[in-house]
């Protein structure tokens, strides 16, 4: 290598290595022609060159790499060629690294590590124990019950898994799981759709939220009869297309036609009037678990409406930490977290 002159100058990287290594960037301290960057070298030859710098010796590199002595000294020469620069200073006894080869050390040995530390994390995303995964919720189904307390437990045993939560409706988590932008989401009333895997998780009643200065307030519950002609609040449609169906399918079974005084979009806004005593709606059950001061919630005692909660994903789109979250929540759900069971449909 005695031919060789080295060159110093601004930092410049190496894109690709050769074989059947993946792309790793390194920089050096030295002026490499533009060609060079479309060569390649194999990890291997980085592997025998930090063999060599820590043991100072062809020798005992080749003894500890098991390589014949020739083949190894073979590929230093490649590797010193490929870059245009001698990274060892050859001695009577050994070797030892030059300026430009010390500052290759430092970041081939940073190289292998996140080497190691991409294999360990791609072999973990492949067991479901890490990687991100994507998650859409009801919020108001996170207040209590299952999905809190599965949750819960799949960050104590999945924590290598990064936990992307976001708050959305039913509506709103099915078109981002069917456009890829989640894995998969806790939502009600999931459609008949043979593309979307479902994990069935029990259901929540609809009951009637009635300011607490109503007649109604001081009842222990009411039937559909007696909402005739009583102001109402409901969901617009869009928003809640079967829930807005089936409710108004049980009040025309019971005859009934209360006058509908304002629709919202969400069950917060529906409240917020309720609480400011413009009329009565129908809402989600769990709603108890934070009753605004001025609502009272009561049973609708002949009416049968129910939310039916299910972990949803897109069939088409795998992911190991969605399976490991389907599965415990499966377990968590028979062994009774919210008193009901699941079936994966």
């Amino acid at each position: 290598m005695k031919g060789r002159r080295q060159q110093h100058g601004h930092l410049c990287s190496f894109d690709q290595l050769r074989g059947r290594c993946p792309i790793v960037p390194i920089q050096l301290p030295c002026r490499i022609d533009s060609s060079l960057l479309s060569k390649l070298m194999e990890l291997r030859q980085l592997h025998y060159f930090i063999a060599i710098a820590e043991t100072e010796h062809f020798g005992r590199a080749s003894t500890s790499l098991r390589i014949a002595q020739p083949a190894l000294s073979r590929q230093m020469q490649l590797l010193e060629a490929e870059l245009g620069i001698d990274l060892f200073e050859r001695l009577p006894r050994g070797v030892r690294l030059t300026p430009a080869g010390r500052v290759f050390l430092e970041q081939t040995r940073e190289v292998k590590a996140q080497l190691a530390r991409a294999v360990a994390a791609a072999r973990s995303a492949a067991a479901g124990t890490g990687g991100r995964l994507r998650l859409g919720l009801i919020e108001v189904a996170a207040w209590q019950g299952l999905l809190p307390e599965t949750i819960r437990r799949f960050r104590a045993e999945f924590p290598q898994v990064e936990l992307a939560l976001s708050a959305m409706s039913s509506p709103a988590q099915l078109a981002a799981i069917q456009g890829g932008a989640l894995d998969a989401g806790f939502l009600y009333n999931p459609p008949d759709d043979p593309a979307l895997g479902q994990l069935a998780l029990g259901h929540h009643r609809m009951i009637l939220a009635v300011p607490s200065g109503a007649p109604f307030a001081a009842r222990t519950g009411v039937r559909l009869a007696d909402l005739e002609g009583q102001d109402m609040i409901g969901f617009r449609r869009g928003a809640s297309p079967r829930l807005s169906d089936d409710l108004t399918a049980a009040l025309r079974g019971a005859g009934v036609t209360p006058r509908r005084i304002a629709e919202t979009e969400s069950e917060a806004d529906i409240l917020a009037l309720v609480n400011a005593g413009l009329g009565m709606a129908f809402v989600n059950e769990n709603q108890r678990h934070r009753p605004p001061p001025g609502v009272r919630f009561l049973p609708v005692i002949d009416m049968e409406v129910r939310l039916h909660l299910a972990l949803v994903w897109h069939r088409g789109t795998p992911s190991p930490a969605r399976d490991r979250l389907a599965e415990l929540t499966q377990a968590m759900a028979r062994e009774g977290a919210c008193g009901a069971g699941a079936e994966i449909l």
